[in-house]
């Protein structure tokens, strides 16, 4: 089977595909597309992508570089999304994975696009300490996944009862003790439920 990943969404978009974006975590930008982090191991960056491609997703994602804004480059996947919308591809067939840090710059990036029928997917991505920004609301499908181990304040619920842009929207705890290194592995018990997430 022949599996599509791209660093950008292309000219002429399809408008029958199914497009994923994956935003990754920090330790990418600062370490390379292979990182090792010493609590939770290497992280297969390319194996996530090559899992999420083999479901069927046209996946755009590329290796931010070091000390990246989250707006502005919430600002350039918003222009891609848009393209995508205005090529005709209905928002029900883009999905926005968004892991740790990508996962802020994907919440920016709902908040900007207003758009309630995208799905969003945020691993181990909805930290406390971004509820500071008043204006961070979330639209769209939105699902919430991290690990019920991991030291990181994630607190999904807060978002969605300040979201009233929100469609549908769900938070899964998962008991694998991995932590935050959930989002380092393209394990099936975040895969599982982020492809029914995207079917119904």
């Amino acid at each position: 089977m022949k599996t599509t990943i791209l660093q950008c969404v292309p000219d002429n978009p399809d408008s029958t595909k199914s497009y994923l974006f994956y935003l990754h975590g920090l330790i990418i930008e600062e370490a390379g597309i292979r990182p090792k982090s010493e609590e939770h191991g290497y992280y297969e960056y390319q194996l996530i992508l090559e899992e999420l491609a083999k479901e069927g997703f046209l996946v755009i994602s590329e290796a931010r570089e070091k000390g990246t804004q989250i707006q502005p480059y919430a600002e350039k996947i918003v222009s891609q999304i848009t393209t995508l919308l205005e090529n005709g591809v209905p928002p029900g067939n883009i999905t926005v994975v968004g892991a740790s840090k990508g996962g802020v710059i994907s919440a920016y990036a709902s908040t900007m696009l207003r758009q309630k029928g995208i799905n969003f997917v945020f691993l181990a991505g909805l930290f406390e300490k971004c509820l500071t920004d008043e204006n961070l609301k979330l639209y769209g499908k939105v699902l919430s996944i991290h690990d019920r181990t991991d030291k990181l304040s994630i607190t999904p619920a807060p978002y969605f009862q300040r979201s009233a842009g929100l469609g549908k929207f769900a938070e899964i705890v998962l008991d694998l003790g991995v932590g935050h290194g959930l989002i380092y592995r393209p394990y099936r018990e975040w895969i599982e439920p982020l492809l029914e997430w995207v079917k119904k």
